[in-house]
């Protein structure tokens, strides 16, 4: 009986779970009924695009746009500025300071009175040789005229001469003296700090104030022997200061008249106007000497340049893909280099991303500058 209790049990288990399968099958439409529900859509989920991959997305890129402007081949040498005339005031004759009549740090004009030194008694002794010029000069007409009419020797009235002469030579004398007391300035400039004070004794040669005339200013610097003969005199040249970016130019007008044969170099002098007064003398100065000029040229960031196999190459943007183009470069300014053939002038040149990128690879331009 337990046999057949057991065979039975399979028999009805193995039956209903036919009949759900069948169920199943029905509800899916596999016996001509209606499906419940549709399938699950699956997304297309993109796998990372490959460089130059068919049917990869595009890489995204920057770009310039190609535009011919004027090169300068230069070198850089360093150089400072000069002033064309610099000099230390001091006075010839020793003397006590009566008036400094000068402000730091001004402008002044030649001849101006910088320094007044005691001169009372050279003054005092002028006017006594003004007394005896009146007399014998007085003296010497009256005997000329008793001369002319025989009332007195030759010898009389040349030795009254004399001595009327005699005395302006002193006065003249006196005048020089007098004048070495007044300290001026001896061309057009700026004072610099003054040393000396009101009532001080000054000697001979002692400094008073620096006086500098830095218009225009100087600027001196050093080539290379092999550029020897591109700088002559009216050459223009290019110059910055330290810390600023605004360029100067300069004329030559002058340079020494041999090669410095400790270094191999050629000293040069050239000349720029300074009419406010911004380049100060003793400055830094990175100079541009220029060795040739190219009108029309086109220059493009070096990182779009790709070395391949000794020829160079660009990829230029067209049609949405990166064409790749041989070009043959020039001169390297900075980070930009010089294209001679290859490209035109609105030419799409790729600048970042070129090694993501293959010939015919689909590209995005983020940003296009030029």
């Amino acid at each position: 009986m337990r046999k057949k209790h057991t065979f039975r049990s399979i028999v009805i288990a193995a039956a209903i779970l036919v009949f759900a399968g069948a169920l199943i099958l029905y509800r899916a439409g596999f016996f001509g009924g209606e499906r419940s529900a549709e399938p699950p859509q699956v997304a297309a989920v993109p796998g990372p695009s490959r460089p130059g991959g068919m049917g990869s997305s595009p890489t995204v890129v920057r770009a310039m746009r190609v535009q011919s402007s004027i090169l300068r081949d230069e070198i850089s040498v360093n150089g400072s500025t000069t002033a064309p005339e610099e000099v230390i005031i001091s006075s010839e004759v020793a003397g006590k300071i009566t008036r400094i009549l000068f402000a730091e740090g001004a402008f002044v004009k030649k001849g101006t009175l910088l320094v007044q030194l005691d001169d009372d008694e050279l003054q005092a002794q002028h006017k006594r040789l003004l007394v005896r010029k009146d007399l014998t000069q007085r003296i010497a007409e009256r005997l000329k005229n008793l001369y002319e009419r025989e009332g007195v020797s030759l010898q009389e009235y040349e030795i009254a001469r004399a001595e009327a002469d005699q005395v302006l030579a002193e006065i003249a004398l006196l005048e020089v003296q007098i004048s070495k007391r007044s300290v001026r300035a001896p061309f057009d400039g700026v004072l610099g700090l003054r040393q000396v004070s009101e009532g001080a004794y000054l000697s001979p040669g002692a400094p008073v104030v620096r006086l500098v005339s830095a218009n225009p200013i100087h600027i001196s610097f050093s080539v290379p022997e092999r550029y020897s003969s591109v700088v002559q005199k009216g050459t223009t040249v290019r110059f910055r200061m330290d810390g600023s970016d605004r360029l100067y130019n300069a004329t030559v007008i002058a340079r020494d008249p041999q090669i410095d044969p400790a270094t191999r170099t050629l000293r040069v002098k050239a000349s720029t106007p300074n009419n406010d007064g911004r380049i100060l003398p003793g400055a830094f100065a990175a100079v541009l000497v220029g060795l040739k000029e190219y009108d029309r040229t086109i220059m493009i960031p070096t990182e779009a340049v790709i070395p391949e196999e000794g020829i160079q190459k660009v990829f230029v943007y067209r049609n949405g893909t990166a064409q790749m183009t041989p070009v043959e470069t020039g001169i390297r300014k900075d980070a930009n280099i010089q294209v001679l053939r290859g490209l035109a002038e609105g030419d799409t040149v790729i600048t970042s991303g070129v090694m993501l990128i293959r010939q015919g690879a689909p590209v995005f331009i983020e940003r296009i500058s030029g």
